[in-house]
C-alpha cells in the first residue's frame, strides 16, 4: 500500500496596511496555535492603475451580472481574496486557508485543519465559518469530530474559508474580471462545478473587537440603488434556480428533487 501523499497548505490572512491593531487581533490567534501565516494586504482601488483595476473589475459585467454597483471596498476585498487565490498558484501548495482579519477562532481550529487535510478528497471549496442566516440544508456528511453540510444556497460572508489548488485555478479562469462582490459570486460557483460545502461545527465566528467594516468605510453599501426593480430578487432566483438544475445534473433528477424537497432550514 502506497503512503498517503503528505498534503501542503497555507494560511493567508488579508488585512489592510494601515490597520495595524485588526492584524494584531488575528495574528495573536493564530500564534497560540502556533501556525504560520502570509499576510496579504487588503487593496485600496485607489491606488491602482486603470489597468489595474480592469484586470480584475468590470462595470459592464457588474451590470450583467449583479443587481448594483460594486462599492470601492467590495472591489478591493475581492481583489485581496483573488490575490491569495493567485499565491496559491504560484507557491504550487494543494490548498490554501483564507482569513479576513477581524475574525475569532474557536478552540477547534487547528483540529478542523486537521480534519480537512485528512478528508481532502471529499471537498473543494470549505466554508469555515458559521453560517450566518438560517439555509436549506441540501445533505450532509457525518464524521467523528466534525461534518461536511451542502446548502442548496450557503449564507454570505466570506470571513474564513479553505480551499484547493485546481479550485482557485478555476476560479481564476471563470470569473475574472469579476461583476459582484466576493461572497455573492460563491452563490454561482455551481456554474464551474465547484460544489460549496460547510464544515459543521463552524470554527471562525464574527470578531469581538469593535473594528467595524472595512468595506463600509469605503462607501455604504445600503446607499446605492438598483440597477432595475426587483433586481436583487432576480438575482436570488437565478441564483436559486441555477443551483438546483446543477444539482439535478449531478445527483440525477430524481435523488436531487427529493433532496431539495426534503430539505429543512437550519
Amino acid at each position: 500500500m502506497n503512503p498517503k501523499k503528505q498534503l501542503t497548505y497555507k494560511i493567508f490572512v488579508i488585512n489592510m496596511p494601515d490597520q495595524k491593531e485588526r492584524f494584531q487581533h488575528i495574528s495573536s490567534q493564530l500564534k497560540t496555535f502556533n501556525l504560520p501565516f502570509q499576510k496579504i494586504d487588503g487593496v485600496n482601488i485607489s491606488n491602482l492603475s486603470n489597468d489595474e483595476l480592469n484586470k480584475y473589475y468590470s462595470l459592464a459585467k457588474n451590470r450583467k451580472l449583479f443587481p448594483r454597483k460594486l462599492t470601492a471596498g467590495e472591489i478591493g476585498c475581492y481583489i485581496a481574496h483573488v490575490k491569495c487565490w493567485e499565491e496559491i498558484i504560484k507557491q504550487n501548495i494543494d490548498f490554501g486557508i483564507i482569513l479576513e482579519d477581524d475574525i475569532r477562532l474557536d478552540v477547534k481550529f487547528l483540529k478542523a485543519l486537521e480534519f480537512i487535510d485528512e478528508h481532502f478528497d471529499k471537498w473543494e471549496f470549505i466554508r469555515l465559518q458559521v453560517e450566518t442566516k438560517p439555509r436549506l440544508l441540501y445533505q450532509k456528511e457525518d464524521f467523528k469530530d466534525f461534518s461536511f453540510y451542502e446548502f442548496i444556497r450557503t449564507s454570505g460572508c466570506l470571513w474564513g474559508y479553505a480551499l484547493k489548488n485546481k479550485t482557485a485555478q478555476t476560479l481564476l479562469k471563470n470569473i475574472l474580471p469579476f461583476g459582484m462582490p466576493a461572497d455573492s459570486n460563491m452563490h454561482i460557483y455551481y456554474k464551474f462545478n465547484i460544489d460549496v460545502k460547510t464544515l459543521v461545527p463552524p470554527v471562525i465566528f464574527a470578531g469581538e473587537g469593535n473594528f467595524g467594516s472595512n468595506i463600509e468605510s469605503f462607501g455604504k453599501r445600503s446607499k446605492l440603488q438598483n440597477f432595475y426593480p426587483f433586481a436583487r430578487q432576480v438575482f436570488s432566483l437565478k441564483a436559486y434556480l441555477g443551483r438546483c438544475f446543477q444539482l439535478t445534473k449531478r445527483d440525477g433528477i430524481f435523488n436531487a428533487l427529493l433532496s431539495i424537497f426534503k430539505s429543512k432550514k437550519i
